[in-house]
């Protein structure tokens, strides 16, 4: 009876083995997860909080998917986590309120807005979608460089060719142009060798089929400016100008304008009063149903949104955005196609320029250039004063970085599943190879009793009948078979070891 369950155990304990191998290998295989990585941005002078972007997915085997239509609760809290304590007592309403939420729905690309009532940096955020968790842990802020913004390109349009008495320069609004949609570009008429504003020079725009202007000629004003409306065609629009001045002096002008690709026309107001919210339309020439649109001042983000965009009979898709009031100063709208298009201000994204002021002269004070900007002599001209000001005020994109990294939590709970299911599979292969080990040498023992015995024996008729012999073989055979036991359970520890 022993010898019987001896010889099922030598047979049932590799298949044993095998079984809880797989067991342990299912258990620490990687599946499908939900996360979600947060993206911050410094926080702006706007007195909206801070504006940070939310993007949740699907990774499967290094494959992910977006996950729309996805309701989120975010938690954010400024003290804990990092554990930061601020030593300088402040009173009851100076300090950072202990916790803030939000509260939000995933776009088509899985991507939403998040605004988070508070100016003061968070420590500690919590991203969830129901009951599940897709991050949390401590916000990462990076520090110095990493959040240095570049200055701002020149707001001057290049030129290949400019020539004569009367020198001009064009300023574009928004330093980037979208192809069917009406551009505003600010020309200066300037004395070549004085650099003094010249009046009363008429700007005439030469017409080809990748600039239609919508007027043949127009006149500068008295500080030496004039605006030419025109409709970029294509995406290499070439615009040659003339000047000619009331003594006969002429100058031309020759360049390209910078065209944003499937960029969308952004209408707003240049000045808007403090207290007010912003107004901005959104028409965006492809078919894609979503736009992203923020709003940015020199320090950081102010507020950002998802937009839906629909298309009407025989219109583009078009939305209207009321964004929140904002404190006095200079702004820009920024569209993009994408998430993360406006942290780059790259293809396919479009820039507007604002003052958020009580007065136009109040406007100008936040103007980038001092000698455009200057209040006019008449008071009546501050409307048009305002316009050439954001003409030069260049946009630069806000820096962004991951503030928290939901797949790297949930790969650290994969690389836990998987250690776990390798201890279960390698201690398995262990307790095999211990159990099968004691049963060969047991066998092993009954061989060489067998052989002592054979050779004790007395007379030819064992010898012949192959007694001694018989017990070698018997014991070689079981030497080989526990080798042969022990390499094919070292070589699966191997395997297990390397696939994990």
């Amino acid at each position: 009876m022993t010898s019987r369950i001896e010889r099922l155990l030598l047979v049932v304990t590799p298949a044993a083995a095998m079984a809880t191998v797989a067991l342990g290998l299912r258990v620490g295989a990687g599946s499908a997860v939900r996360a979600a990585v947060v993206y911050g941005a410094p926080a702006s002078g706007a007195g909206t909080g801070l504006a940070w972007q939310v993007v949740a997915f699907d990774e499967d085997h290094g494959f992910r998917e977006p996950a729309p239509g996805l309701a989120l609760d975010v938690t954010a809290r400024p003290e804990e986590g990092l554990g930061r304590v601020d030593p300088t007592p402040q009173p009851p309403e100076a300090r950072p309120p202990r916790e803030a939420r939000w509260h939000g729905v995933t776009g088509e690309d899985g991507a939403a807005e998040m605004q988070l009532p508070s100016a003061h940096p968070a420590a500690y955020l919590e991203v969830r979608a129901g009951e599940a968790l897709l991050a949390v842990g401590d916000v990462a802020v990076p520090e110095g460089p990493a959040l240095a913004r570049e200055p701002p390109a020149s707001s001057w349009a290049s030129f290949a060719r400019r020539e004569g008495a009367v020198r001009l320069d064009v300023a574009v609004l928004g330093q980037r142009v979208a192809t069917g949609f009406p551009a505003r570009l600010w020309v200066r008429a300037t004395d070549a060798t004085t650099q003094a504003p010249q009046a009363g020079v008429t700007v005439e725009a030469e017409r080809d089929s990748s600039f239609l202007p919508a007027a043949a000629r127009v006149t500068t004003d008295t500080r030496g400016w004039a605006q030419v409306v025109a409709t970029p065609v294509g995406h290499a629009v070439s615009v040659v100008l003339h000047a000619t001045a009331p003594g006969g002096r002429a100058g031309e002008w020759a360049g390209g304008l910078y065209v944003s690709p499937g960029a969308a026309s952004l209408a707003l107001a240049e000045r808007v009063a403090p207290g007010e919210e912003p107004v901005i339309d959104v028409v965006v020439p492809t078919m894609r149903t979503t736009a992203y649109l923020e709003v940015d001042d020199a320090r950081g983000r102010a507020w950002a949104a998802v937009v839906p965009v629909k298309a009407g009979a025989g219109e583009m898709p078009r939305a209207t955005v009321h964004a929140p009031p904002l404190a006095p100063g200079l702004y820009w709208a920024v569209e993009a196609g994408d998430p993360s298009g406006a942290s780059q201000l790259g293809p396919g994204s479009m820039a507007r320029p604002f003052f958020v002021a009580a007065s136009d002269e109040a406007a100008l004070a936040f103007g980038t250039d001092r000698e455009t900007c200057a209040p006019p002599a008449d008071p009546r001209e501050a409307g048009r004063v305002v316009s050439t000001c954001l003409a030069l005020a260049g946009a630069t994109p806000v820096p962004r970085w991951t503030a928290l990294d939901g797949v790297a939590m949930q790969r650290a709970h994969d690389a836990a599943r998987r250690r776990r299911g390798l201890a279960i599979a390698l201690g398995a292969i262990l307790v095999a190879a211990l159990l099968e080990g004691l049963l060969l040498l047991k066998a092993s023992r009954s061989a060489r009793a067998s052989l002592r015995d054979a050779l004790d024996g007395e007379g030819e008729g064992s010898e012949g009948a192959g007694g001694p012999g018989r017990g070698v073989g018997r014991a070689w055979t079981v030497a080989i078979a526990l080798l042969v036991a022990m390499m094919g359970f070292a070589l699966m520890a191997a395997f297990l070891a390397r696939a994990g």
